[in-house]
């Protein structure tokens, strides 16, 4: 059986403190009892599971719902009550508790209070419980203490190593950054020798062609008085054989196209 005990304000009497003890077996949904008790006197109370669904469709909340909030008006210590407000009220024979929502106040449901047949117990046990829940909470606390000192010690390392990684990184980026510069200008000064290689393959290809083009173009020279080869040889006078002494100018003639030449008709005077 769950149980909690805290500390409530009564709207109506604010300069007294009063402890509430709330118990159930599986949730607030299937009833719930109640101790209030301000030191001196002690008061209980009890709420069904039928007043639970009763309070939920007055309220016109869902059942779930409802239960949820009676978990926080109820159960909640004061801290986590201020972040939703709600609100006790004590009168002679009932404990109201109300929700505030935009300065409207909601009624979440009441229970009936008897007194207790004997208060001094009542307030002895419900002493001895808090300090069990003091004591639980302080074991917590520490061990939660611990688990952050663990988190901090991991997070300043890992902060450490962040650091000499950031460093690491910067250094391999100046490493690689140097070798880039170092091979983008290499690679440049290699472009630059192969354009001056083709440049050089380019002149030497068309050296001849512009030779032959000289030579084969006679007007293209200063001068314009220089044959060619081919030029001279077909400038030359052409000598016609017809039968005339061809040797006495230093000639040499075939005899078989001069003993042809001898059997044609002399041409007539």
């Amino acid at each position: 059986m769950s149980g909690a005990v805290h500390q409530i304000l009564i709207s109506n009497d604010p300069h007294i403190p009063y402890f509430l003890r709330v118990d159930w077996s599986r949730d607030l949904g299937a009833g719930f009892t109640i101790v209030l008790t301000n030191g001196s006197a002690a008061w209980i109370g009890e709420v069904s599971e039928e007043e639970v669904t009763k309070g939920a469709s007055d309220t016109g909340m869902s059942r779930d719902c409802y239960v949820e909030e009676l978990h926080q008006a109820l159960v909640q210590d004061e801290r986590e009550r201020e972040k939703t407000k709600f609100s006790f009220q004590l009168t002679a024979d009932h404990l109201l508790y109300q929700k505030m929502s935009a300065n409207v106040s909601v009624n979440l449901g009441s229970v009936e209070l008897q007194p207790a047949p004997d208060p001094l117990e009542l307030n002895r046990e419900m002493i001895g419980q808090s300090l069990k829940r003091h004591l639980h909470l302080e074991a917590t606390n520490s061990q939660l203490l611990q688990e952050n000192r663990k988190l901090r010690c991991e997070h300043s390392q890992i902060l450490k190593e962040l650091d000499s990684c950031v460093k690491t990184k910067n250094v391999l980026e100046k490493q690689m950054y140097s070798r880039f510069v170092m091979i983008l200008n290499d690679k440049k000064s290699r472009i630059r020798e192969l354009q001056e290689a083709v440049r050089a393959l380019q002149q030497n290809d068309d050296q001849p062609k512009a030779k032959l083009r000289r030579q084969r173009d006679p007007s293209g020279d200063d001068n314009g008085s220089t044959d060619t080869m081919e030029d001279q040889y077909y400038q030359d006078p052409t000598l016609l054989i017809t039968g005339r002494n061809l040797v006495c100018h230093g000639i040499l003639v075939d005899q078989s196209c001069s003993s042809e030449a001898s059997q044609q008709p002399e041409p007539l005077s």
